[in-house]
């Protein structure tokens, strides 16, 4: 399928992938209206022709704001890309994050996909038409040393995003999440996605687009802009006791090498 002249909602559209999606989804017929907390977000929208609205996503009513101020646009939401993202870093153990870093982490790695959902779901159910995508990360599949309240939540919302294609894939609903491993986006300190090219494995935010915008075009649930994540998790499922070792070892090797076990370290080694 394609997505010429549907009006397709994108959170976080204003960097990242969330921007590249923009771009990519614009410039194959769709009517794209971003939301996020920047507060240049509608002129940066301008730059694919499409509206912009600040939102803070972790409340649902400026999520539903967002949503009634593209249907009132647009008309009805077909597609609704749930982006919105950061990351994080264990202060010291892997309990040793305050509880207000792991509340946001649910609040913006979670709530939203249900608060869109929530709005959403009622209408696309009466029409027997609707796809709603959930950005989550290969940590939600194989885990992020270093972050354990962005795995868990990014786990949270693989199992949500299953809930919605088995609920109600019956009923026209479709259903896809993001499962991206490393992207040379702001998030992780790249300022120029070229530099995504001097790192094995990194890829740029355009070229998750382009494999993101593939994969839905083509209805896969499970979205894996790196291949080489497939392969990890099947060994994962098929050994976990080996997989969990092969972690430890990779944590270890992480710290003799780069002296610390953080995400941006663990980067160069995967």
């Amino acid at each position: 399928m394609g997505f010429k002249n549907q009006t397709v909602l994108i959170t976080g559209g204003a960097q990242g992938i969330g921007f590249s999606l923009s771009k990519k989804f614009s410039r194959m017929g769709a009517n794209v209206v971003i939301a996020d907390n920047n507060k240049d977000t509608p002129k940066i929208a301008k730059n694919f022709d499409g509206l912009g609205y600040v939102c803070d996503v972790t409340q649902e009513k400026e999520l539903n704001n967002f949503i009634t101020f593209a249907e009132e646009k647009l008309g009805s939401v077909h597609c609704f890309i749930s982006n919105a993202g950061t990351i994080f870093v264990d202060p010291d153990h892997v309990a040793s994050a305050p509880n207000k870093t792991w509340d946001l982490s649910w609040k913006l790695h979670l709530m939203p996909h249900v608060y869109a959902a929530r709005r959403l779901l009622p209408g696309m159910l009466d029409r027997k038409y609707g796809y709603l995508v959930n950005t989550a990360s290969a940590a939600g599949l194989l885990y992020q040393i270093g972050d354990a309240p962005y795995s868990a939540s990014k786990a949270a919302a693989i199992s949500f995003s299953e809930g919605i294609a088995i609920s109600h894939g019956d009923e026209g609903i479709r259903s896809s999440v993001i499962c991206p491993q490393y992207v040379a986006s702001n998030l992780l300190g790249f300022s120029d996605p070229a530099d995504a090219k001097s790192i094995e494995g990194l890829l740029s935010p355009e070229v998750v687009a382009d494999k993101v915008y593939e994969a839905m075009c083509r209805g896969e649930f499970l979205i894996l802009p790196h291949p080489e994540v497939q392969k990890y998790l099947t060994n994962k499922v098929s050994d976990y006791d080996r997989w969990i070792e092969g972690m430890r070892k990779l944590k270890k090797k992480s710290i003799a090498k780069r002296g610390s076990a953080k995400p941006l370290d663990i980067i160069h080694l995967v």
